[in-house]
């Protein structure tokens, strides 16, 4: 409310009537709203449950069935969700079978920081001492740290949003996590959520925040030991 606020007093709105009818003229304007209502901030590793859940079943479970895990981290933000995968895959099976992921998001600022990798050291207070000076470095800036460049290999960065065509099919494992599901009406998120779950191949798994829920309707999808995880029926 305060970054909106603050944009319409540069705007000279001086009330939401009139801001509306900026937008409603202003494509422009439009995408400066979206930025401001999107929250990027985030944290590796974040909801402990659902990395147990990963190594423990989800992981294991598609390496049976596939040599290379083919991955899609679907509103990525900033990256934390993308790197903790790359750091669990190395950390756990690296030398068993290669990793994929296609890591995508609407805001271009986002993804252009994920690629740089520089963190904040609040969002890194999921790693203990060892796993953070194997997997990043500090930066020249006093509470950064940069992930190593080993931990980008296998990752995809590409400009999309859950309205656009999708990006690629043949996904092992969808992670939609808290952008969707938390900002986006229910007819929405059916609608989208429909076209999304095309690209997941049967027996594959779709994964959600911690405070999310799905649809009414079920969309075939069968829930997990985590309440955080979904898969589609092998066989549908």
């Amino acid at each position: 409310m305060k970054r909106i606020s603050k944009h319409m007093e540069l705007l000279g709105c001086s009330s939401i009537e009139e801001y509306l009818d900026v937008l409603d003229e202003n494509r422009t304007e439009q995408e400066t709203l979206l930025f401001f209502l999107r929250i990027t901030i985030s944290r590796f590793f974040r909801d402990r449950k659902l990395w147990t859940s990963l190594v423990d079943s989800v992981f294991p479970f598609l390496l049976e069935k596939t040599d290379v895990l083919k991955i899609w981290s679907a509103g990525c933000s900033c990256g934390e969700e993308v790197y903790s995968l790359n750091i669990l895959h190395q950390v756990h099976w690296a030398t068993i079978s290669p990793i994929e992921i296609l890591a995508t998001d609407a805001n271009n600022a986002c993804l252009e920081r994920a690629q740089k990798g520089i963190y904040q050291k609040s969002s890194l207070r999921e790693l203990g001492p060892i796993m953070l000076s194997t997997c990043f470095h500090p930066s020249d800036h006093r509470n950064e740290y940069v992930i190593r460049s080993t931990f980008k290999n296998g990752i995809s960065w590409k400009h999309h949003d859950f309205f656009s065509a999708l990006p690629d099919r043949g996904f092992h494992a969808i992670f939609l996590r808290n952008n969707l599901l938390t900002y986006h009406s229910p007819r929405v998120q059916s609608i989208v959520l429909d076209r999304i779950l095309q690209s997941l191949l049967p027996g594959g798994f779709l994964v959600i925040g911690s405070h999310e829920t799905l649809p009414s309707q079920s969309f075939n999808l069968e829930p997990t030991a985590c309440s955080m995880i979904y898969q589609l029926p092998e066989t549908v």
